[in-house]
């Protein structure tokens, strides 16, 4: 569901689940597709969903150093958001946690390529 609103918002396309799909065919197909092929993984007998499970959330734990980067610069911006901007504290906040997960990120990338770099793993 939020890959289909994500979508279609990015494309401008209407979005909501209390449309019908005369009203938002992008968002509702789009949603319609989307767990169709989910549940045809899902069904495939040989894919260890678990191990798929994990490797979906420790690719979003990846992009979210670089989400959380441009929601920052968006919410700083002067010119797009006036005195609605970030205030001292919630900029503190923000880097702060920037910094924390990009370390986090970082440091898994370095454990998983040290551990495959080891003889006899």
């Amino acid at each position: 569901m939020a890959t289909a609103y994500s979508v279609s918002e990015a494309f401008g396309f209407r979005k909501g689940v209390n449309l019908d799909f005369r009203r938002a065919p992008f968002f509702l197909g789009l949603f319609t597709v989307l767990i169709v092929v989910g549940a045809a993984v899902a069904l495939v007998p040989s894919i260890p969903l678990i191990q798929l499970l994990i490797g979906v959330q420790v690719l979003n734990g990846l992009l979210l150093p670089i989400m959380l980067l441009f929601i920052l610069l968006l919410v700083n911006n002067q010119r797009l958001l006036g005195e609605l901007r970030n205030g001292w504290l919630n900029n503190i906040l923000g880097w702060g946690s920037l910094v924390l997960i990009s370390s986090g990120a970082a440091a898994l990338i370095v454990t998983t390529l040290l551990g495959t770099l080891q003889p006899g793993s």
